[in-house]
């Protein structure tokens, strides 16, 4: 179960019940078929940015929405990488076709130094780096990732 799904289902649950406590919530996707943790629960509501009051937790007002829902970089990688290599100053990325603009983006977003630019086309990223080091420390980055 990835933690975009879940956490989809927080927000719908809290859209149609408005305050639930984290065991309320927990028994909630359990009846739905997913097996959570009151710990698992207990970080999905803070990365969502949800409130908390005395009689549960809800939605923030509606000038404040919650933080958008983004897989992490392991996910994505895990997901939709199927190669990486290394030539010159280039980490070069195979993914499935048509996933490699969603690789490029979650890589973009970790804000890595060495990494100076990507390009992605329908199946290929080049990952530009400064030196052949530097990109030999993303692709170990990044293989460690899928590999962790």
């Amino acid at each position: 179960m990835d933690n975009l799904y879940r956490r989809t289902k927080i927000l719908n649950l809290l859209r149609t019940h408005p305050e639930v406590t984290q065991e309320e919530l927990r028994r909630k996707l359990a009846r739905q078929g997913i097996q959570v943790t009151q710990a698992t629960v207990s970080r999905d509501l803070e990365e969502l940015g949800l409130v908390k009051t005395r009689s549960g937790y809800r939605l923030p007002e509606a000038d404040t929405p919650p933080a958008p829902v983004h897989p992490t970089l392991q996910v994505v990688l895990k997901e939709f990488l199927r190669d990486v290599s290394q030539a010159a100053n280039l980490v070069v990325l195979k993914t499935y076709p048509g996933n490699a603009h969603s690789v490029a983006a979650a890589l973009d977003a970790q804000d890595w130094p060495e990494i100076v630019g990507t390009v992605a086309g329908d199946d290929t990223i080049f990952v530009a780096t400064g030196s052949a080091r530097e990109a030999a420390q993303i692709r170990r980055k990044i293989r460690s990732m899928v590999a962790a």
